[in-house]
């Protein structure tokens, strides 16, 4: 689920995105070939400093997302892609294709209800959550890491891998227009874009004073 908070027609909101330039350009759609595995594309969202696009990604062999991408090598394939304003909105630029770099991408977000349901499965049960506070170039985010009993969290976070980490229950505020508040069930963050991070202390307020 994602909100909205900005009504439509701000002209503040487009100042700075690259969907506003994205508009008067247009977009040139690189063919792909048709995925491997035939079973449709996972709905994603991804959002960069400058850049948010909706559109469907095939996981090949992979069964998650965190699989994919920190084993995944080169541009990522998008298909049937959507260039959304920084609020969320979509423009009317659209491409039956797209490559994106994921080294500028801050999150990629799973939109479909099957893969959250699934992100919160037995695999996460069986982990401890760790509520954390992340500031990226372009936002700020609050959601939880799941980490094994044993794992130690400083560690965690002091390790450059992996490079795509599995978050739920987040919450994003660009850090350009601080009005902008998205939320996702599951994400995965790229660990290269994190410019601090720290434990949310239980004395803070979540979702008020975070942010």
């Amino acid at each position: 689920m994602i909100e909205h908070p900005i009504a439509p027609g701000d002209e503040n909101i487009v100042d700075g995105d690259a969907a506003t330039h994205l508009e008067a350009l247009g977009l040139v759609a690189v063919p792909l070939p048709e995925p491997a595995d035939r079973t449709g594309g996972l709905p994603l969202e991804l959002v960069g400093q400058h850049l948010r696009l909706s559109g469907t990604v095939s996981l090949g062999y992979h069964n998650r997302l965190s699989d994919f991408v920190n084993n995944h090598e080169g541009l990522i394939a998008l298909r049937d892609v959507t260039v959304l304003r920084r609020n969320g909105d979509p423009t009317k630029v659209t491409s039956p294709s797209i490559w994106v770099n994921p080294d500028e991408v801050t999150l990629i977000a799973e939109m479909s209800d099957v893969a959250a349901r699934e992100a919160m499965g037995m695999e996460f049960r069986k982990k401890q959550a760790s509520q954390l506070i992340v500031v990226t170039p372009g936002h700020t985010l609050t959601g939880a890491v799941h980490l094994n009993p044993e794992a130690v969290l400083s560690v965690f976070i002091e390790s450059r891998d992996p490079v795509w980490i599995p978050m739920t229950d987040v919450r994003t505020r660009s850090l350009a227009d601080r009005r902008v508040i998205s939320r996702y069930a599951f994400v995965v963050v790229n660990r290269r874009h994190i410019v601090a991070a720290t434990e949310i202390q239980p004395a803070m307020i979540r979702g008020r004073g975070v942010l």
